[in-house]
């Protein structure tokens, strides 16, 4: 679970700002929205970010975005960092730097690190054990300005062997200036560190507002379990789907592939001679006219096309079947977002940060895929949300402390706080006062008169 993300000097975050999934104490509404991490910590199962246009709300994103790939994926040699620092202070010769913290399988890590568009500067890894209080150093990592890198170890790295903190120092020495030591280990099979990696590539996930959910129908294709879950999700919905089908065709790759347009016939021309030959695996995803074709490739080398189709009845009560391209884009949005909701109902260990929920989607769905989240979840995953829904600011869905705001100041830098920083009335209309501007995070509509346009004797003729 996610506990804390700290973020200073990136993109439109200027100053540092922290977001918190810890309850505060002073919240009493929907108790049992709360999860016990084994820590002392009461933590939140969602949270929903709003703000104005360009006010940041993305960057968040996008901050944990680029922590994560950097981890995840590291860097090449020689390659500059892909930092993306506060560049509205012709000044700012401050380091970027990003911190987690959270708990995972009953451990709570507090990771981060500092950097600049060359070099990570420092890089710290704490954890506070199981049954413990005391939070104990497991690294840390500091790069001088010429490049070289020094690491100090704790206990549970060094295991109190010499031959462990040299094969250690030997890692330290070939960490790369522009790579981290968690990703550098982990690459070295420093099987300690193994968790803390595995909770970043694994257990948070980041979804962009553009992005559509690629495998969706090979998962379906492949697991019965989500099959069905996707066709009772969407009858539930309410927007007059009556189930699903997986139609699978089997295809004649040379008559099918050479009627096909470039480059799509040479990507998947060069997918399947990559392809394992030994397991049925996706071969390739790609869109052509506006759809996707997905594409699997079998132990006997049949190629198929995987198409996940809709079904719904006409005036007679006829089962009418529809390509995911004849749906609207807003089905199309909840079918793409159909993954999260069954995954946090199936694991305890998995964050998802979505950067506009309610993009194409009705007010009504956007309510009904929140309550679904809050209802099934399993304790320990985590929804965390941008919107624009002021539908959603409600205290019978949300407590104070799952509602968050990013406004932008005067010189372009973005603050972030939660709307528990204010007192307001038990039966306060939230989305009225934010509407209102009682929390801020909303657009400044100045007067148009200002812009000159409304002048006397303009238009008017001589």
């Amino acid at each position: 679970m996610l506990l804390q993300f700290t973020v200073e000097n990136f993109l439109s975050f200027r100053e540092t700002v922290t977001f918190s999934m810890v309850a505060a104490e002073s919240e009493q509404r929907h108790l049992g929205h709360l999860v016990e991490d084994g820590h002392g910590h009461q933590v939140l199962p969602i949270a929903a970010i709003y703000g104005a246009n360009g006010s940041g709300k993305s960057n968040f994103v996008m901050a944990l975005a680029f922590a994560k790939h950097l981890i995840s994926e590291g860097t090449r040699v020689n390659q500059s960092i892909a930092l993306r620092s506060f560049k509205l202070d012709s000044q700012n010769q401050k380091e970027s730097g990003f911190e987690f913290i959270f708990s995972y399988k009953e451990v709570q890590y507090s990771y981060g690190f500092r950097l600049n568009s060359i070099q990570i500067t420092e890089e710290w890894l704490y954890c506070i054990l199981p049954n413990e209080e005391q939070e104990i150093l497991v690294f840390e990592r500091h790069t001088s300005l010429d490049k070289l890198t020094e690491v100090e170890y704790g206990d549970k790295l060094r295991e109190s062997s010499k031959e462990r903190e040299q094969f250690l120092n030997f890692i330290a020495e070939g960490t790369r200036h522009n790579q981290l030591f968690l990703t550098e280990a982990t690459n070295r099979n420093v099987k300690e560190l193994a968790e803390v990696y595995s909770w970043f590539n694994n257990s948070l996930v980041i979804i962009s507002a553009e992005s559509d959910n690629k495998g969706l129908e090979f998962g379906a294709f492949v697991s019965e379990e989500f099959s069905d879950f996707l066709d009772l999700f969407l009858r539930k919905s309410g927007i007059g789907i009556d189930s699903i089908l997986l139609e699978k065709t089997e295809l004649d790759a040379e008559k099918y592939f050479s009627t096909l347009p470039e480059p799509f016939r040479s990507e998947l021309d060069q997918a399947f001679s990559d392809a394992d030959q030994d397991s049925m695996q996706v071969v390739e995803e790609l869109s052509l006219g506006g759809r996707n074709f997905v594409f699997y490739k079998d132990k006997e080398n049949q190629i198929s096309l995987i198409q996940l189709k809709t079904c719904r009845r006409n005036q007679e009560g006829n089962s009418i079947n529809f390509s995911l391209g004849e749906e609207s884009d807003g089905t199309q949005r909840l079918i793409n977002l159909s993954p999260i909701l069954f995954s946090i109902q199936g694991r305890d260990d998995i964050v998802f940060v979505l950067d506009e929920l309610d993009r194409r989607l009705h007010p009504l769905l956007s309510q009904y895929f929140i309550k679904e989240i809050v209802s099934s979840r399993q304790p320990g995953s985590q929804f965390i949300f941008t919107t624009h829904d002021t539908n959603l600011l409600d205290l019978n869905r949300l407590r104070r402390d799952e509602i968050w705001f990013v406004e932008k100041g005067e010189y372009g830098d973005s603050s972030l706080y939660s709307l528990v920083e204010f007192k307001i009335k038990p039966d306060m209309a939230i989305d009225k006062g934010y509407l209102n501007g009682r929390f801020g995070a909303i657009p400044f509509l100045g007067d148009p008169g200002r812009l000159g346009w409304l002048d006397d004797g303009v238009g008017e003729s001589d």
